[in-house]
Formats: structure tokens, sequence, C-alpha cells
């Protein structure tokens, strides 16, 4: 479960249940480890997760379901040989 705290909802939820929240680009890198910076310059150079985008200036978001995908997409498995 992600915190409250990375969700940044602006109004209160309709519902309270949602298993697919959406995160703000702060929320979405630090879920993935990494910087705001990091993700804008992927969002520029059409790299990194899917996202959200309302209007061509407007805020992004990323689905947790998006998010969890990319990250297990880009999961190294170590073998181990002997």
């Amino acid at each position: 479960m992600v915190p409250a705290i990375y969700l940044s909802v602006e109004k209160p939820p309709i519902s309270t249940y949602d298993n697919n929240p959406i995160l703000d680009a702060h929320g979405a890198a630090t879920y993935l480890g990494l910087t705001i910076d990091c993700m804008k310059k992927w969002r520029q150079r059409n790299m990194g997760p899917s996202y959200i985008q309302f209007g061509k200036d407007g805020p992004v978001r990323y689905e947790l379901d998006t998010l969890r995908a990319f990250r297990e997409a880009h999961r190294i498995k170590v073998v181990y040989t002997l």
C-alpha cells in the first residue's frame, strides 16, 4: 500500500477505496527510487513508465499498476551457477 503522503490529492476522493491509485510525479519517483528530474527527463525523451497528462502543460500523474509493471519489467533475475 502506498502511503497517503505520496498521493497528493487536492480534493477528497469520491470513494475511499481505489485499488489503482494515481500518484503525482514525486510519489511515482519515490516509489521507483528515482528523482523527479529523472522522471521528467524520461518523459521528455519518451522513456520510462506510461503516464497521464491533463492538457499540454497540465499535471502529470502515474497509475500505481503502471509503475508496478514498469518496475517488474526492469527486474534483473540473477541465476546462480556453480
